[in-house]
């Protein structure tokens, strides 16, 4: 059995301004929330799943959020293509967020994670992970991140995450496929 962390997140003043692209797994109304309380007039759109995707616009969204749902999705090679979708769909100097758990293969991760919000409001989520073959570690994160996105920020504490990207402008398109490439060989060589 696993030990239990408990993890406080702070995100009473984060501020995302413009059209919002909020990727996730499971809906905790955490976004939705920070969000409505700064904006009246933008666009906020969750994205839960593939068959969503057609919905979304390209070089439309100023920030794009992941929060607890990267490490949901299994085998690098289907994070490196939602890396390469996210940076489709955010404008020119858009920002992705990325909130989650720091897990290495071999690795479970067990916690309860209180999540401060604006106007002293608090949500809470647990979330476990007991497979120890997925490597969901802020290193591989930044890895796959790398040919898309500028680091802007870097906080890693309890074993979870945060991470802050801005979009590069023009990534060469060969060298993303040679990345993909590498990417299915080290993870066909880890099965």
């Amino acid at each position: 059995m696993s030990i239990i962390k408990e993890i406080v997140i702070n995100m009473e003043n984060e501020i995302f301004r413009g059209n919002l692209l909020d990727v996730g797994t499971d809906n905790y109304g955490i976004i939705y929330n920070i969000y409505k309380q700064y904006n009246e007039d933008s666009n906020l759109e969750y994205i839960n799943g593939a068959e969503e995707k057609e919905n979304i616009k390209e070089g439309y969204y100023d920030n794009c959020i992941l929060l607890f749902s990267f490490s949901n999705i299994f085998f690098k090679k289907n994070r490196m293509n939602l890396i390469q979708d996210i940076y489709k769909y955010l404008k020119e100097g858009g920002n992705v967020y990325i909130w989650d758990i720091d897990k290495k293969i071999k690795e479970t991760f067990n916690g309860k994670i209180k999540i401060l919000l604006p106007g002293e409001k608090v949500k809470n989520i647990s979330i476990k992970d007991l497979n120890v073959l997925k490597d969901s570690s802020i290193d591989t994160t930044i890895k796959l991140l790398d040919p898309y996105f500028e680091i802007k920020d870097l906080k890693s504490s309890d074993g979870v995450y945060y991470i802050k990207g801005k979009k590069k402008i023009n990534t060469n398109i060969k060298e993303d496929e040679k990345r993909k490439e590498e990417i299915n060989e080290s993870t066909v060589s880890s099965h």
